[in-house]
C-alpha cells in the first residue's frame, strides 16, 4: 500500500508545484488581500495566536479594520502579543476559547470579515468547527486548510490520520514536506489528556473542504493555492443565508425539559424561523 500511496502523493505534488509562488509572494498576497477588503469592517483572526502572535490583527488593524478580535486557545500571556499591543496603543480584543464551545462562539460575535487559517485540520470536528465559523462569519470567510490529494476515484475523500501505520504516516507526511513533523502524521499522534488539538487528524481533500463549506451553509467565491507548499488551499467563501441543518446542541434537552415541565413543546421544523421572529420583535 506504501508505494501506491507514495507514488500517488508524489506525482500530485509535482504537479500542484509547477509554477507556485515563494512564500514572501505569498504573504504578500494576503496582506494585499486584506488591504483591500478589511477597511472599515471588522475583521476576526481565529487561531492567529500560535505562532504568530496575532500578525494578521496587527496587519488588518494596520489596514484600517473597524474593530479587531484575536481569537485562541493559548494563552495570550506566553507570547510577543502583548508587548506589541502595547508598543502599537492597539484596540485588537483577545478572546480565549475553544472554538466548538457555543458560548465562546457567542463572544467572540459577528465580524464582517472572519481569517481562519492552520487550523481546520487539528480538531477532530471539522464541519462543527465550520458551522461555528459560520456563525461570526457576516460578509466573508477567509479559510486556509492543509489539504491533500485529490483521492483517484473518491470525491470528497478524507484521511483520518491517527494511529495510521508507520509507512503510511511516513507516505504522507511526504505532502506536506515534514516527514518529522506533524503529530498524527510525521510522528504518532500525541495520546496525551488535554493535548489533542496539536495532532493533525484529516488529510481533507480539496473537494471535501468546498463540500464541507457548503453543509456549513458557506458558497466558495474563490479558491487561491498562492503558496510555494502544493497543499495549502486556501478558499474565500460567503455566508448563504439559510438556517442550519443541524439543531443547537441543546436543542433536544431544552425539548425534553419543557416536556417534563408541562410546557409546549420547542418547535421542530420551523425552529428558526421562530427563533428569527422573535429576535425580530425585541429588536423593535
Amino acid at each position: 500500500m506504501r508505494p501506491l500511496t507514495e507514488g500517488w502523493i508524489a506525482v500530485n505534488r509535482l504537479r500542484r508545484r509547477i509554477g507556485k509562488p515563494p512564500q514572501a509572494q505569498w504573504r504578500q498576497s494576503w496582506r494585499t488581500w486584506i488591504g483591500e477588503q478589511v477597511p472599515g469592517k471588522s475583521f476576526a483572526d481565529i487561531g492567529g495566536l500560535f505562532g504568530a502572535a496575532g500578525e494578521v490583527a496587527f496587519v488588518a488593524e494596520d489596514a484600517g479594520a473597524a474593530a479587531v478580535t484575536l481569537f485562541d486557545g493559548g494563552d495570550v500571556e506566553y507570547t510577543a502579543f502583548p508587548a506589541e499591543h502595547e508598543r502599537r496603543a492597539s484596540k485588537i480584543r483577545f478572546v480565549q476559547g475553544d472554538l466548538h464551545d457555543p458560548l465562546t462562539v457567542e463572544r467572540v460575535g459577528l465580524h464582517d470579515i472572519v481569517w481562519c487559517t492552520g487550523v481546520l485540520y487539528h480538531t477532530p470536528n471539522p464541519l462543527d468547527q465550520l458551522m461555528q465559523l459560520r456563525a461570526i462569519t457576516r460578509e466573508q470567510l477567509y479559510l486556509g486548510c492543509l489539504t491533500i490529494p485529490e483521492l483517484p476515484g473518491v470525491e470528497n475523500g478524507c484521511v483520518f490520520y491517527p494511529y495510521l501505520d508507520e509507512d503510511s504516516r511516513r507516505a504522507h507526511s511526504r505532502a506536506h514536506y515534514r516527514p518529522e513533523g506533524g503529530l498524527g502524521i510525521g510522528v504518532p499522534i500525541d495520546e496525551r489528556p488535554m493535548l489533542g488539538y496539536g495532532n493533525f487528524w484529516w488529510g481533507i481533500t480539496p473537494s471535501a473542504l468546498r463540500s464541507m463549506l457548503r453543509s456549513a451553509r458557506f458558497e466558495v467565491v474563490e479558491e487561491r493555492h498562492p503558496h510555494d507548499h502544493p497543499w495549502l488551499t486556501e478558499i474565500v467563501a460567503r455566508p448563504v443565508e439559510r438556517h442550519p441543518m443541524m439543531p443547537p446542541v441543546d436543542y433536544y434537552r431544552r425539548r425534553r425539559e419543557a416536556r417534563e415541565r408541562g410546557e409546549p413543546l420547542l418547535p421542530h421544523e420551523d425552529y428558526y424561523e421562530r427563533q428569527a421572529d422573535e429576535r425580530r420583535s425585541v429588536e423593535r
